[in-house]
């Protein structure tokens, strides 16, 4: 069974005329007939008479209009959703973001895209690396935005968008807030909240480990706007990425020794082909992201 059989078959029941059906399909008469035979065949038995009053269907036909119909309407809806995919219309776009990543500097890059492509609807999920990378594999998201470091899959195709410092973020009124910069010696001893969550943990307790530096966890969480609630609240002091702080109150002081970065880049799996909205997407993110990147003098 083919699609225009069915829309020829409906075309006679609806105008109750071969001819009239043949004009509003824009075939021939002949063509539009052989169409039916064929179907008819397929579904073994005839499905319209031809009598003196018009077009009338059997009981066959009688049966099977009503799904033919559905059939119809159907792959008039699929051709509806695919258009609006090439339009850019409708069309959903799941962004997978590492739960570390702080909104505030994505949120201008978001908006802007939003401005751009009105039609595609972002559906935002937040959650650990490990997550976001099945999720990636399974394609129940798109895209991630994410710092992988060096544990790249070999089927992600990863993008930088840009770099951030981490740094140390202090509860208000705090004796380290009027430096400049601080070191790891600097916060031993000290009450700490312990980020779970973050990709870097091992990295900042290693070093800290490494430099006899001892770091007592008042608190441990995996929940980002806990742990910036609770270093206002004077209950300790936490490492963090410098554009995930959102809580107004607490200093934040770059930690200068050792100076840990990050690198959040977007993140897509190579394996299937990009679709009209990620490809917009993708492009609008990297485009904007190296108009904020600054410019480094060149030498001569």
């Amino acid at each position: 069974m083919e699609m225009h059989q069915v829309r020829y078959f409906l075309a006679v029941t609806e105008t109750r005329s071969f001819t009239r059906a043949a004009e509003r399909c824009a075939v021939s008469q002949p063509a539009l007939t052989a169409a039916i035979k064929k179907l008819e065949e397929e579904l073994g038995g005839p499905l319209v008479l031809r009598e003196r009053g018009g077009a009338k269907l059997t009981a066959l036909g009688q049966r099977v209009l009503p799904r033919l119909q559905r059939l119809r309407d159907e792959m008039q809806a699929v051709q509806v959703i695919a258009d609006n995919h090439r339009r850019l219309k409708q069309v959903p776009l799941r962004v997978g973001i590492l739960c570390t990543i702080g909104p505030a500097r994505l949120a201008g890059s978001l908006a802007a895209f939003r401005a751009e492509a009105p039609g595609v609807e972002l559906e935002i999920a937040v959650a650990v690396q490990g997550e976001l990378l099945r999720r990636l594999e399974e394609a129940e998201v798109d895209v991630i935005v994410s710092n992988l470091g060096d544990a790249v899959p070999d089927w992600c195709v990863v993008a930088p968008l840009y770099e951030e410092r981490y740094v140390v973020v202090l509860p208000p009124g705090h004796r380290l807030a009027a430096r400049e910069g601080l070191r790891l010696e600097d916060l031993d001893g000290e009450p700490y909240l312990d980020r779970l969550a973050c990709e870097m943990r091992e990295q900042v307790t290693g070093a800290c480990a490494a430099r006899r530096v001892d770091l007592y966890a008042a608190y441990r969480t995996d929940r980002e706007d806990w742990v910036q609630s609770l270093v206002h609240a004077g209950l300790g002091f936490a490492f963090m990425p410098e554009h995930s702080v959102l809580v107004t109150g607490a200093s934040q002081r770059p930690l200068v020794d050792p100076a840990l970065r990050r690198t959040v880049a977007l993140v897509r799996s190579g394996d299937r082909t990009l679709a009209p909205g990620l490809q917009l997407f993708w492009d609008a993110l990297l485009s904007r992201a190296a108009r904020a990147r600054p410019v480094t003098p060149s030498r001569r």
